[in-house]
């Protein structure tokens, strides 16, 4: 499993075992950036750093950093979705990126029969859906990425109760 890491000073790209949590391989971002969102795409990961309106590009097998790239928001959460990349900047906004240019392509707002749902934070793909956690909220929004219409709710309010 991949896994970023973020608080200045201290964010990562981990490669861990997942049953054993043991970290395999790690890369430490240099000190001004927080470590958020990651992607993988073809044979690389994408991570994007909180408030630098930078993301990187590197070798899935030797974190080597291939190269950067810039956006104008802030960088929460990324995915991948076959075509486009997909990103969160902690808005009610997921924006479509180019995965070879990373220029926008495209973006949509997410709602629900409430409104607008903000504080989108990691994103994952899953069977043409996108799923985003809200920050600050034990729930995970299941959205067509499409319309942006939150589709369903999964409650995680018990997990933080589950013990080891």
């Amino acid at each position: 499993m991949y896994e970023s890491t973020g608080l200045y000073g201290d964010s990562s790209l981990r490669r861990v075992d997942l049953e054993t949590g043991e970290i395999l391989q790690v890369y430490e971002l240099p000190v001004q950036y927080f470590g958020e969102g990651i992607a993988a795409f073809e044979s690389k990961i994408i991570q994007l750093a909180w408030l630098s309106q930078t993301g990187f590009i590197y070798d899935e097998s030797s974190f080597e950093v291939l190269q950067d790239f810039n956006y104008s928001t802030e960088g929460w959460g990324i995915t991948y979705d076959g075509s486009h990349l997909i990103m969160s900047d902690g808005s009610s906004t997921l924006y479509f990126l180019d995965p070879e240019t990373f220029q926008k392509t495209g973006q949509v707002e997410v709602h629900d029969i409430d409104g607008t749902v903000n504080h989108l934070n990691e994103l994952e793909y899953i069977e043409g859906d996108v799923y985003a956690n809200i920050w600050l909220e034990d729930k995970i929004a299941i959205i067509n990425p499409q319309t942006g219409q939150v589709k369903g709710w999964i409650d995680m309010a018990g997990l933080k109760y589950m013990e080891n």
